[in-house]
């Protein structure tokens, strides 16, 4: 019987993002309130966290600045996330994906997108993030989303 990774995928990065989400109000409580004592497993969860994923928080703050902008935007219709492997092209070992969907060809929408991904880069040095621009052309949103990506809330 073989192993069906993409069945597996989506419920995993649902339990993942859901895990995160959990533990990211004991790590916060951490970060500003740094004289409660904490249990053992959430100190080192918060050590772990600091020491070997800042890469993953710095991501974190880099799509939400990058989210903020877009939305400002009002053709846009989403704004998608994947995490892609790269062993030995950054530090972190991962690269971003994050796709941008809007309705059709705009000059005027698209300058926008590549200047919030400029900023992107600009301040978050040393990430790797990769920008795909999608254009829905009469298409549904779920035809045009590639696997893998989910969409950044």
């Amino acid at each position: 019987m073989m192993l069906e990774i993409e069945r597996l995928s989506d419920p995993f990065q649902k339990f993942s993002r859901d895990l995160v989400a959990s533990n990211m109000q004991v790590i916060k409580k951490g970060m500003n309130h740094p004289f409660i004592v904490f249990t053992e497993r959430a100190k080192s969860f918060c050590s772990i966290w600091t020491e070997r994923f800042s890469w993953l928080m710095k991501t974190e703050e880099a799509l939400r600045s990058f989210k903020k902008r877009i939305d400002k935007i009002e053709e846009t219709r989403g704004v998608f996330h994947n995490l892609r492997e790269a062993r030995d092209r950054t530090s972190s070992g991962y690269i971003s994906d994050i796709l941008v969907v809007i309705p059709d060809s705009n000059r005027k929408v698209e300058y926008q997108i590549y200047d919030a991904f400029g900023e992107v880069l600009r301040t978050s040095r040393p990430l790797l993030f990769d920008l795909h621009l999608i254009k829905l052309k009469g298409r549904k949103l779920e035809e045009v989303t590639p696997k893998g990506f989910w969409r950044y809330e």
